[in-house]
């Protein structure tokens, strides 16, 4: 186990390093700079400007820079936000994506779940064709347009839950909910046809012929296994999420991490664009490394090291 988590890092580190390098020069691909969208700023201070973040050095040394920099976890200073850094920029938009993002993933699990075992139980059943119905809404709806009709009813109409902003648990049910209904789907529809696939299994069929309960079988023996597809979608699921919903951030006025990378991206904000993206990547790496070691906690039969 050991020797395989060495190796992951050592091809996360790579991967790294081929994500910061490709951003890196589709950055100075692009037309213009952070700095073009000003008015009428005289040559003299455009140039103070350029020389002050070291743009107008070689392409080569601003690339050595920014890869020393990052090997430290420096990601430089925002040329947007004025006398802000990127890593204090991420340290203040993370938590609050963060929270959210818990918020929805527990929202997943309890009902995508619950929804696909039910489905998967009483199959080709009403609550089966219900569920299913669900799950259809879910993922044929997009969620900004889920986001504005939850506002416009529970917030405008019935004025029960604040609208937008961040402050309170209130806040947060409208924007969780939005982000859940697509994930929650997706965990529904898993669950469902890896769960049915289970409960064909001989070992099942041992269970039902010694007279075991129902929910006896799915509970404590197919679920272990039947559970594995979602582990899987979990991964790069959480990532995305605790790194911010940049459409439904923007819709809630939420100050998460989303909200910063759209900034980033409008303004050309280089140093931004590139402290979330490797952020992001790590991210992602990490939680994909922890759903192959959830594969050998669930199933023992999966084997990592060999």
């Amino acid at each position: 186990m050991a020797a395989y988590i060495l190796r992951r890092f050592g091809t996360m580190l790579l991967s790294l390093f081929f994500i910061i390098s490709l951003t890196f020069f589709m950055m100075k691909v692009i037309p213009g700079g952070p700095f073009s969208s000003e008015k009428r700023l005289p040559p003299e201070i455009e140039e103070n400007i350029n020389k002050k973040y070291h743009l107008n050095d070689p392409w080569y040394v601003q690339y050595k820079d920014y890869l020393i920099r990052t090997v430290k976890l420096d990601f430089g200073p925002s040329f947007k936000y004025k006398s802000r850094t990127v890593n204090e920029i991420i340290a203040d938009g993370f938590p609050v994506s963060a929270k959210l993002g818990s918020t929805v993933i527990l929202i997943t699990l309890v009902v995508g779940i619950n929804l696909g075992i039910v489905s998967a139980m009483k199959q080709n059943q009403t609550q089966d064709y219900f569920a299913m119905f669900l799950s259809t809404i879910g993922f044929s709806t997009p969620n900004f347009i889920i986001a504005y009709l939850l506002m416009y009813i529970f917030a405008y109409k019935l004025k029960l839950v604040p609208p937008a902003m961040w402050g309170t648990w209130k806040h947060m049910i409208l924007p969780a909910i939005s982000l859940a209904i697509l994930p929650t789907a997706v965990v529904a529809r898993l669950m469902r046809s890896s769960l049915i696939e289970e409960l064909q299994q001989d070992y099942m069929l041992t269970a039902k012929a010694k007279g075991l309960m129902e929910r006896q079988i799915i509970y404590r023996h197919a679920l272990r296994n039947a559970i594995i597809p979602v582990i899987t979608y979990l991964g790069p699921l959480i990532a995305t999420i605790f790194t911010g919903s940049f459409i439904i951030e923007h819709i809630f006025a939420i100050p998460g991490l989303g909200k910063y990378f759209v900034s980033a991206i409008q303004n050309r904000d280089y140093t931004l664009i590139l402290g979330t993206t490797v952020f992001y990547s790590l991210i992602l790496m990490l939680m994909n490394l922890i759903v192959d070691i959830l594969y050998t906690l669930i199933d023992p039969r999966v084997k990592l090291y060999k």
